[in-house]
């Protein structure tokens, strides 16, 4: 058993072609341009969702997510370098009475070639570009609405992404921490060629409890993941197989409190991707992750070695494979479907477990006056 990493990552390596999984439903990349200069209109963003895990391990918990999420706000763009939105944010879990989720949602976004600074809500979620470990991609229903401080940079060969999400705020006196994450996330093009691209991604992420001003007498806590890794991309014009990626990474984990509270204070991870894409939208990504004490506060519990299930558990190594199934397409404009079915094995425990989600999207910004 102790053969089959070595073997994966070499067969692995050994291909032409993101240890991110790729959710292309879930991109918001709109950039401002000058023809818009002056005109309002009304943004509609529906996500209807689907997603169930089977897993009765020890170390996630098993759950069953099945709603809608809707976001209508009204959008002027005053010239091609500034624009302003709001609305609402309304998230609808069916089986529950009215709305889980109400929050109101604004944003003031800066462009300049390729810099854009945003303040208010964030274009977060897989937009950051996070490796799964350490961002867990149901934070796209469970924590959707970020808010605080964006900063992009989108170049030819070097991307970047610097965000402080304000999860909660406090003021004197108030019985709970303030809680905000931040994360600066890179990747940097050595290739681009047609047909193959090579990139190295950095990345880190903390997350942090704390606040000088609670009454709360807990110890202040900050807790850091990082990873860098190695990322190659295919495209294949003709042929059943139109791309080929893989990724690589070296994840860490680090107690950086003060008064340590969590089973592990320090750890690794050793997570790589390959991914088939086919001509038939139908899709392939296998994985292998093995983790050493490590924890994501933010990521996907499956991959931590701390258990959300059983206080004071927790798993020292984790070594699992995955085996993803695809379906993602643009079945219309405006209008993007994706479906998953996403077995996995259990290698030191012995067990296979699944889930699969279900995601339809509608986004679409419809005009309404111009103002000169």
């Amino acid at each position: 058993m102790k053969k089959i990493p070595v073997l994966f990552i070499v067969f692995l390596f050994s291909l032409t072609g993101n240890a991110q999984t790729e959710y292309p439903i879930f991109r918001d990349t709109a950039t401002l341009q000058a023809q818009d200069s002056g005109r309002f209109s009304l943004s509609i963003d529906n996500l209807n969702y689907l997603r169930n895990y089977e897993w009765f391990g020890d170390i996630p918990n098993s759950y069953t997510l099945l709603g809608y999420q809707l976001i209508p706000q009204i959008k002027y763009q005053l010239n091609d370098k500034i624009s302003f939105k709001g609305g609402i944010f309304l998230r609808r879990e069916f089986g529950r009475p009215g709305y889980f989720e109400v929050e109101p949602v604004f944003t003031a976004k800066y462009q300049k070639k390729s810099l854009t600074f945003i303040m208010g809500t964030l274009e977060g979620a897989l937009n950051h570009r996070l490796v799964e470990p350490i961002y867990n991609i149901e934070r796209i229903i469970s924590a959707r609405n970020e808010q605080g401080l964006q900063l992009t940079l989108n170049k030819k060969r070097f991307w970047m992404d610097w965000f402080i999400d304000w999860r909660k705020a406090i003021v004197l006196n108030d019985p709970f921490r303030e809680e905000l994450t931040t994360g600066f996330s890179t990747r940097t093009k050595l290739v681009d060629r047609p047909g193959v691209s090579f990139e190295i991604p950095a990345q880190l992420l903390i997350a942090h409890k704390g606040g000088q001003i609670s009454s709360l007498t807990t110890p202040i806590e900050s807790l850091m993941n990082t990873a860098i890794g190695l990322s190659l991309h295919t495209n294949n014009k003709g042929g059943f197989i139109r791309g080929i990626n893989t990724d690589h990474y070296f994840v860490y984990y680090r107690n950086i409190s003060g008064t340590k509270q969590q089973l592990y204070n320090r750890g690794t991870g050793w997570l790589s991707t390959l991914t088939l894409k086919s001509r038939i939208n139908i899709d392939l990504d296998l994985r292998y992750w093995r983790g050493n004490k490590f924890y994501g506060p933010q990521g996907l519990p499956l991959y931590n070695s701390i258990s959300e299930k059983k206080i004071g558990y927790g798993e020292p190594e984790r070594e699992l494979v995955f085996a993803t199934f695809i379906y993602n397409k643009q079945l219309f404009n405006n209008v993007a479907i994706d479906m998953r079915l996403e077995p996995y094995y259990d290698l030191r425990n012995k067990f296979l477990e699944y889930g699969y989600s279900v995601f339809l999207r509608f986004n679409k910004d419809f005009f309404l006056k111009t103002l000169r």
